[in-house]
C-alpha cells in the first residue's frame, strides 16, 4: 500500500534516490562489514540494474545502476577496502548511478519516456507528466548532489549503528 501511495506523488518519485540513500547506507555498511566480498557493489548493481532495466527508455535506469556499481567497486578497491571512507565513497558512487539512472531520462528523454509509458494508461501518464514537469538540468544536478550527501549520511548512520548496536548484539 505504501509503495502505491508513493507512486502517486511525483515529488517523492523524483526525490527517491535521496530518500533511499539513507536506509541504503545502513544496509550497505552492514553488508560490507558482515560479508566483505570482492565485487559486492558490482553484484548488487547488476541485480538491481537487471530489475530496473525496463523502467526507463533504452534501459538507461538499469544500465546506470550497473555502471554506478562498477564505479563504486573501483573506488572501493582504490581507496582501500578496509576503510570507512572507501565504503562510504563507494556507496555514494553506487547511489549516484541510481540518481543518474532515474533523473537522466526524466530530464533529457521526456518524449521517449512518455511514449514508453503511454500504453500503461492515463493515470500513470499523469504521474509521469508531474515528474517530467519537475525535472530540468539544474534539478537533475541538485538531485545528484543531494543523493551523494544523503549516501554519506546514511553510511555514517550505518557505521554508528554497527558500532553501537550490531557489535553488542554479536551480529558484526
Amino acid at each position: 500500500m505504501l509503495g502505491f501511495t508513493i507512486g502517486l506523488v511525483p515529488v517523492i518519485l523524483v526525490l527517491m534516490p535521496i530518500l533511499l540513500a539513507i536506509p541504503g547506507g545502513i544496509i550497505f555498511m552492514l553488508m560490507i562489514a558482515k560479508a566483505p566480498l570482492h565485487g559486492i557493489f558490482i553484484i548488487s548493481g547488476a541485480l538491481l540494474g537487471l530489475v530496473m532495466l525496463n523502467m526507463a527508455p533504452a534501459g538507461v535506469f538499469g544500465l546506470s545502476i550497473f555502471a554506478g556499481g562498477v564505479l563504486a567497486e573501483g573506488v572501493f578497491r582504490l581507496l582501500g577496502r578496509k576503510s570507512f571512507a572507501a565504503a562510504a565513497t563507494g556507496f555514494a558512487c553506487y547511489m549516484l548511478g541510481f540518481a543518474v539512472g532515474e533523473g537522466f531520462p526524466l530530464t533529457f528523454m521526456k518524449e521517449a519516456y512518455l511514449a514508453q509509458q503511454a500504453p500503461n494508461g492515463s493515470e500513470q501518464l499523469a504521474v509521469l507528466q508531474g515528474c517530467l514537469d519537475l525535472m530540468n538540468p539544474a534539478m537533475f544536478a541538485l538531485i545528484c548532489l543531494l543523493t551523494v550527501v544523503s549516501a554519506y549520511l546514511g553510511s555514517l548512520w550505518g557505521r554508528r549503528l554497527i558500532q553501537s548496536h550490531f557489535s553488542k548484539a554479536g551480529i558484526v
